[in-house]
Order: C-alpha cells, then structure tokens, then sequence
C-alpha cells in the first residue's frame, strides 16, 4: 500500500530537560526524507530549574497544577516554533511533550503538553499522546524508539544484527536482527552525572567526562548498584528517570571524594549498558550511539574498552544525532496517521503490534 509523504514537524524534549529539539522532515511513517532543517531551542536557567522542580512534585493528583504546567510546556514549544518559516509548508506537528514521570508498574506516563492549545496557537494539526493506548493495551508505554531505529539500520544497509543505543536522561538500547525487534531501557544514562554536575560543580553536564575522568570509581558501590531489581528483569521493560534516584542519593552522602562520585555514576551507566549487550540473543556487528552521551568522551571511550565492537559515527552515517529523537516523532506521527503499529509485544510488552497518538485539529 501506497502512504503519501507528509511534511511533519518532530518535536522532542527529553528527560536532560536541556531544550527542544525541533526536525523538520518528509515522511510516511516508512520511509523518512532529512530536510536538514533541524534547530535546537535552549531552555532558559529558570526554565530548567522549574522543571527539574516538577520531579520532584505530586502531579498526578493536582489536576489544577498540572493544567498550568501543560500551558507552561505548551507556551515553551511556541516560542520555539514561531518565528521558523518551516511552520509554512508543515502539514502536521509531532508534539511529544515533557515527560515527567513514568511508571510502567503504575501504568502511569505523564507528559506536559496542551496539544489542542498548541495547534490553536499556531493553526496547525497536532498529534500527540503516544503512549496511552500502548499503556491501556498492557504496554509500558516506552521505549518508543525501535521502530525508527530499525529504519535508519536497514536504511544504511548494517550488518546484523545490529544495535542502537540512545544515551539521554535514560538509556535505551534497540536490537534488529532480521527477524527479532527487541526494545528496553538498560538502565540510567546521562540523568545522575547531570544532577551530580549540577549540584556539585555547577555545570549542567560533564562536558567531556572530564570531572569522572579525575576519579576513581567505587568499585563496592558499582557492584552494589548492579544488585538492582531492574538488572535482573528481562525486556522489554522500562524506567522512569528518577528509578535510581535512591541509589544515588545513598552514593552522595558517603564520604568519597567529588570526582570519585562522578566516576563512579558513570561506571553505573557504563557497566549497565554493558551487560544489557551481552545479554541480547546474539553477539551485534556493530552499534550506533546517539543522545546526549554520545558527546561525553571519557563515557565513550569506557564502552568502547568494555564492548569491543564496531562503533559507526555520525560521518559514516550521514546522519546528525542530536536529531534523531525529534526525527523519530515526525515518524511516529505518520505513523499514527496512517494507523501503522509503532509498538510491540518485544518492545514494550503490549499484547498486539499496535498504533497510537491522537489528532487535534484547530476548532
């Protein structure tokens, strides 16, 4: 069957809660044209902070509250839409919005976003919600990821079996073989060295690694960490960034030095992301690495020690990774529009291949 193309707007803030980042593509939810017309909209100092506040609140149970955070989320993805000249000729906007909890045991995700105030705004059609039915159909509601990340492995031809692993607040890791789509959160990704750096040195990330790089890792604490519940689950399964944040504040308050805790959350992330790879049903050719983490080298180099496999870059690909996941909601949002599944039992859990995101139209 035939899906026309569609000129699609993809939208994606992730849990580093750094900004938007905004892909404008040609897609039918199977094939995907880069325009190269990707931008990045940086939240403000105080933007941030109100968000890394919101972790720590009880939305789900303060209707009022929540409603004002969704104009917030809402009033943020406008500014950083308005004044592009891709809104012309946009068919459609992928509006994902901010997660800000998710809790597959709770059947609970919650994203910020008023998506029928954001099409009103801008007099555009919004697809939005992509996680619902998946929840409601027995799902985890995440990881979203797969499907795109098969299309970018066949598109460039991999050898197989093949992997992409997306290092952001969370990591999460696809496996294609041919045959078998696997899907699953491997553990923390960049979420506990951004808080640490943060709070210790003032810096919103460990540029480079190079705060870890100083330290030692503690060896008893990594081993302790490994000991979590999550570890021992088989996939698919799912985590909320804040899943670790016990672990982490045990970590903190023990007297090791500042560059030893850094090493060491960086060894949980490392040593996390290794054994999920070893555990995959064959041994991969070769793997692509996007997110945030993608940047810190001192991280990249560690997983390179420990995996031993062919890593492809952004030059070999042809590809720009920081917009991978802003490309991945354009896709879903074809997808969703030409009721194509983009979740399964081996990625999420859901009982059936499923679609899923709803529509809003300006009234």
């Amino acid at each position: 069957m035939y899906y026309d193309y569609l000129n699609i707007i993809g939208l994606m803030t992730g849990t580093s809660m750094d900004g938007i980042d905004i892909s404008y593509v040609k897609t039918n939810g199977i094939d995907l044209k880069n325009l190269d017309r990707n931008y990045f909209y940086k939240y403000s100092v105080d933007t941030k902070i109100k968000l890394m506040n919101i972790l720590r609140e009880e939305l789900s149970y303060n209707m009022k509250r929540k409603k004002y955070l969704d104009e917030f989320i809402t009033n943020e993805h406008y500014l950083a839409l308005k004044n592009l000249d891709i809104l012309k000729n946009c068919d459609l906007i992928g509006f994902h919005g901010q997660t800000i909890y998710h809790n597959p045991h709770e059947k609970i995700s919650i994203q910020l976003g008023n998506p029928q105030e954001l099409s009103r705004m801008l007099n555009k059609k919004v697809i939005f919600d992509f996680r619902t039915n998946d929840i409601l159909s027995g799902g985890q509601g995440a990881p979203l990821a797969p499907i795109y990340h098969k299309f970018i492995i066949e598109k460039h031809n991999l050898e197989l079996p093949s992997c992409i692993l997306n290092i952001g607040g969370v990591s999460n890791l696809t496996y294609w073989d041919g045959r078998k789509l696997l899907g699953f959160d491997t553990g923390p990704g960049n979420a506990l060295m951004d808080d640490y750096s943060m709070a210790t040195f003032n810096q919103d990330f460990d540029k480079d690694g190079k705060f870890a790089s100083k330290g030692v890792p503690v060896k008893k604490e990594v081993v302790k960490f490994l000991k979590n519940v999550f570890f021992e689950k088989l996939p698919p399964k799912s985590l909320d960034r804040n899943s670790f944040k016990t672990p982490y504040k045990e970590l903190i308050q023990k007297n090791y030095s500042s560059f030893d805790i850094m090493a060491t959350l960086l060894e949980y992330t490392s040593q996390s992301i290794e054994m999920s790879i070893k555990n995959l049903p064959k041994k991969i050719k070769n793997i692509i690495i996007t997110g945030g983490g993608y940047k810190n080298l001192f991280l990249m180099n560690r997983l390179k020690e420990k995996l031993k496999l062919k890593f492809l870059d952004e030059k070999d690909l042809g590809l720009n990774f920081d917009f991978i996941e802003a490309e991945l909601i354009a896709y879903l949002s074809a997808r969703s529009i030409y009721k194509l599944p983009f979740t399964f039992p081996t990625t999420t859990g859901v009982l059936k291949p499923l679609s899923g995101g709803k529509l809003y139209e300006c009234l």
